[in-house]
């Protein structure tokens, strides 16, 4: 259990509680983390530690940057999250953010919604589902402001060709661009397990409708496509780019090698007019 701050414990008649789901960082070194934290992680894995802040309340911090807090006090969330800077270089910005409630279902009924859902019962499990499925959301809506930014930055260059019919901006400044839209598509692609399902769902149907019902809910899927069709979009447009910037480079060879020949025709022509006055 993480150190206590102090307050009560939560009361277990309650039927109703609340996620807070941050996105924070571009990445996490879990190993790290654990570390930091003195090993009192309750579950870990590869992506993701899960730690426990007390009677039913939890925080799940995610490989891809996502931190997703279930039942836990403001002055709790703000002490993790400051040790979580704590030994980074990096200030942490709060990227993307999102609050989803949970209710306990009188009837035994498993459903989502768009701002709640309600469980069976409450277990660990159950939390650890929705927490992967808001982690997921707030780490794929970091990424879908990252790529309109990138849509935006290569429609200027577009425009700027539109207008003046030639590169503005100097290659250095082009090739770091494509080089982020590279690392981008490659960080979607290594981060975010969008399209497949958790080992626990092939066990437990409850779980398995849970998790179907909240990748519905959230649009995972879709949104997932229509990040990854920007991507493609932005890549086509920089390979044309780099055409053009291969293009400009090829005439400034072209125009040196010419000055160069022309440097040496007038020395050539220099020398014979010497050798003739000798």
């Amino acid at each position: 259990m993480l150190d206590e701050i102090g307050g009560a414990m939560p009361d277990n008649s309650r039927r109703s509680y609340i996620f807070h789901a941050s996105h924070l960082y571009e990445a996490f070194k879990l190993k790290d983390v654990d570390r930091h934290f003195a090993g009192e992680a309750i579950s870990r894995s590869s992506s993701r530690l899960v730690f426990e802040d007390g009677e039913n309340s939890y925080a799940f911090i995610y490989r891809f940057g996502s931190v997703i807090f279930f039942n836990m006090a403001p002055e709790r969330r703000e002490w993790i999250i400051d040790r979580l800077g704590s030994f980074r270089r990096d200030k942490y910005e709060l990227l993307t953010s999102e609050d989803f409630a949970v209710d306990i279902s009188d009837d035994g009924s498993t459903q989502v919604g768009f701002e709640r859902a309600s469980i069976d019962k409450l277990s660990l499990d159950r939390v650890e589902m929705l927490a992967l499925i808001l982690a997921q959301s707030t780490a794929l809506e970091s990424f879908e402001f990252k790529v309109d930014d990138m849509l935006n930055r290569t429609a200027d260059i577009g425009h700027a060709l539109r207008r003046r019919g030639r590169l503005e901006r100097r290659v250095k400044e082009i090739k770091k661009f494509m080089g982020q839209c590279i690392t981008t598509k490659q960080d979607l692609v290594a981060s975010l397990y969008l399209l497949d399902k958790p080992d626990e769902t092939w066990e437990d149907q409850v779980l398995d409708k849970l998790y179907r019902d909240a990748v519905d809910m959230f649009e995972l899927r879709d949104r997932y496509r229509t990040v990854d069709y920007k991507l493609k979009m932005i890549q086509e447009n920089l390979e044309l780019i780099a055409e053009l910037v291969q293009y400009r480079h090829s005439n400034f060879l072209e125009w040196g090698i010419i000055v160069l020949i022309a440097i040496e025709i007038v020395l050539f022509v220099f020398q014979l007019f010497v050798m003739e006055g000798k």
